[in-house]
């Protein structure tokens, strides 16, 4: 390569555009690859590529707490609580005061 101080004008905007091309072509090289690593992680993490489930999703728990004035209302203990439980403990009643025994 010649020195760059005895290049002409037209040879160093010639070669300015051979370097950001070069450049390009590499920067899309290593993101290509990295895509591709980023896939295999995340198919080794998922077993043949599916998200997987938590292991109490969709399974019923037993309840833990029920309501004294409702007895149809109860809660696992899982979630948010219950608008009744809110407003019980909200009046100073304690959680263990509505445990299922």
């Amino acid at each position: 390569m010649k020195n760059i101080r005895s290049m002409s004008f037209e040879e160093l905007v010639r070669t300015r555009a051979e370097i950001e091309a070069a450049i390009e072509l590499h920067a899309a090289q290593e993101r290509r690859d990295l895509i591709a690593a980023l896939k295999q992680v995340d198919s080794q993490r998922k077993p043949n590529g599916k998200d997987v489930a938590h292991a109490l999703k969709g399974r019923k728990l037993p309840a833990l707490y029920r309501n004294p004035g409702d007895r149809s209302q109860t809660w696992a203990g899982r979630g948010n609580k219950p608008r009744w439980l809110s407003a019980a403990l909200k009046q100073g009643k304690k959680l263990e005061s509505f445990a299922i025994k």
